[in-house]
């Protein structure tokens, strides 16, 4: 597994959200990445009508994949009522173009 990774992380909608990502360990006490409080568009009470999209690009170093089976874990870390929360668009990994020999 050599060269850089990035996850790609579109929301369609945000609302007091903050989305935290961490890779191969959901217990770890910092994420590798989050957005923060995002959101102010209440889109989500609309049925994600005229909501604001967001894009992240999160770079994922090499030596936080292994060789098996990697899990990027997704948390939603503030909220508490019930239109309070994120819709994601789509979410991908990209890897490194494959080596030609």
């Amino acid at each position: 597994m050599t060269g850089s990774y990035t996850l790609r992380l579109a929301l369609a909608s945000a609302t007091y959200a903050e989305v935290q990502v961490r890779i191969n360990n959901s217990n770890a006490p910092r994420p590798d990445f989050t957005t923060k409080r995002i959101g102010k568009d209440n889109a989500i009470a609309r049925h994600g009508i005229q909501g604001l999209y967001l894009l992240y690009s999160i770079n994922i170093r090499e030596i936080q994949l292994v060789n098996d089976t990697n899990t990027i874990h997704l948390k939603k870390s503030r909220g508490g009522r019930p239109l309070i929360g994120v819709m994601y668009d789509y979410i991908r990994l990209e890897g490194p173009p494959l080596a030609k020999y």
